[in-house]
């Protein structure tokens, strides 16, 4: 089962595209910027919180 859920989230990333613009108010998705933005005002307003940099091999090109 966790081999099927793997592929289907693979094939979910492959057909969606990369947002451009910002469709927060009507899908209530985030561009890769807008999702910066509201990480950095989070680590900005609650010292408690940081950016953390992840697994590697979970790593997106899009993200910084």
């Amino acid at each position: 089962m966790p081999s099927i859920l793997s592929n289907l989230k693979s094939a979910r990333e492959w057909a969606t595209p990369t947002l451009k613009t910002s469709a927060f108010l009507t899908r209530g998705v985030l561009t890769p910027e807008e999702f910066v933005r509201a990480g950095d005002e989070l680590v900005f307003k609650c010292p408690t919180w940081s950016w953390e940099g992840g697994d590697p091999k979970k790593r997106k090109n899009y993200l910084p």
